[in-house]
Formats: structure tokens, sequence, C-alpha cells
């Protein structure tokens, strides 16, 4: 499936939804080899002059190893019709096997980095910073008890946002510039969980459950992280049941 470039200031997008409630995949690596891993954790803004995403990742996922060996990285979303290849793909390691076969997603290379062609968007990044997350600069207890009981504190990757890529189908349903038109994931019709939606990606629903916002037990409750899956709260992501 083909992609289309898109500015980052032709379409409306709320990140809180976006990462927190649909999720998306981290990629790093190139076509020789990667590795991805879902997140619900994440921010993207302005930082240093420059549009950027920051990312969080534990010490013994396997998608750090490839990070950390290359400059660039993707976020890539979806519709609520992925939500089994992402809750797969955030429950098995790919240490262990082919699992984005598995899933049934298709690989497809962007700009020297992997994304995967059912993805309707996908950011391009380039690291230009990285920081371990430092227990003693947490402000009180409840966050570091919460999100980090095994101490496997995150790492921070923050990346400036070179491209934005829309897949050409989904395009096609936008109202460009500007987008908005068709509704769905950043208004980019029939996407990621919110059917329906005016625009700004406010819909009727947000799909299945997902990442602790379903079904999940909280924070820290289970049997402990799944490999190559970061952030959620209970059910298929981080801390699982």
């Amino acid at each position: 499936m083909k992609f289309v470039e898109v500015s980052n200031k032709s379409f409306d997008f709320n990140p809180f939804e976006l990462i927190g409630e649909e999720w998306m995949l981290i990629t790093a690596g190139n076509e020789s080899a990667f590795n991805t891993m879902t997140a619900a954790w994440g921010q993207m803004g302005f930082l240093w002059r420059l549009p950027v995403a920051s990312i969080y990742v534990r010490p013994q996922r396997y998608t750090k190893e490839f990070l950390d060996k290359t400059d660039d990285f993707t976020l890539s979303f979806f519709g609520p019709s992925a939500r089994p290849a992402l809750q797969l793909l955030g429950t098995k390691s790919g240490r262990d096997g082919d699992k984005v076969q598995e899933a049934g997603l298709t690989p497809q290379p962007i700009n020297d980095s992997m994304t995967f062609e059912e993805a309707q968007l996908v950011f391009v990044c380039h690291k230009l910073y990285i920081q371990p997350l430092d227990p003693v600069c947490f402000n009180g207890d409840e966050v570091r008890q919460d999100c980090y009981p095994a101490k496997d504190y995150s790492v921070q990757y923050i990346g400036r946002i070179d491209h934005v890529y829309v897949r050409e189908d989904i395009l096609q349903g936008m109202g460009m510039p500007g987008a908005g038109a068709g509704g769905g994931c950043c208004g980019l019709g029939g996407g990621c969980g919110h059917a329906e939606g005016d625009g700004h990606g406010h819909g009727e629903g947000h799909g299945e459950d997902c990442c602790g916002h379903g079904d999940g037990h909280g924070h820290g409750h289970g049997e402990g992280h799944r490999d190559d899956c970061d952030h959620g709260h209970g059910g298929c992501c981080g801390h699982a049941h």
C-alpha cells in the first residue's frame, strides 16, 4: 500500500486518544532487521524549535536493541480492525519468532526505516536525545511504585518528526489540506476507533478495551510486564493479567 507524505500542520489529531487509547507501534531497524513493540505512553509537541515525539522503552525490550543501533524510528497508528494484531504484538517478543507475520501485518520500508502497509498514519522520527529515567527525579513515590514496581525504568527517546505519512486510500477520504473530513483517526476518515468523528478525532466510541482503559485492573497488578509492549495498565499490554 502506498503512503503519501503530508505536512504535520495539515491535519488535526488528539494525542491523548491517539497514543493513550488507540495505541501505536514503535518500530526501529530497516528491511534487513527490525523489531516493533506496542506502546501507549508518549508525547508529541514542539521542543528545541522542532516538532518532536517522545517515547519510553524499558531496558529489557527487544525493540530497544534496534533503537540503540539506528538513528531513526517510526510511530505507526492503525484503525480498530488492527486491535487483535496490536494485542498480539504487545504480548509476544520478537526474540521468540516472527510475531509480525503471526499478527498478520505486512512490513513496508519507509525512509530507510520500517512501518506496515496496514498503518493509517506514520511518523518518521530522528533521534535527538536519549536519557534513562532517574528514579531519584520522581516527585513522590506514587508513579514510580505504580509504573515501575520492578525498577525497570524506561529510557526516554526524543525524536524530531521528519516525515508524516498517510496511507493513500485514507488520504482520499480526507479534505486536505486541513483534513477533518470523514472523522476517525486524526480526522483521517474511517479509523483508529473513532468512527463517525467530527474531524478532530472525536467519534462515538473508542473501539475495544485497550491497555488498561478497558478491563485492566490498574497499575502493577498481574504477572508483570509482557515483552515488547510497554505502558499498559492491564489487559494486553504492560501489566498483564
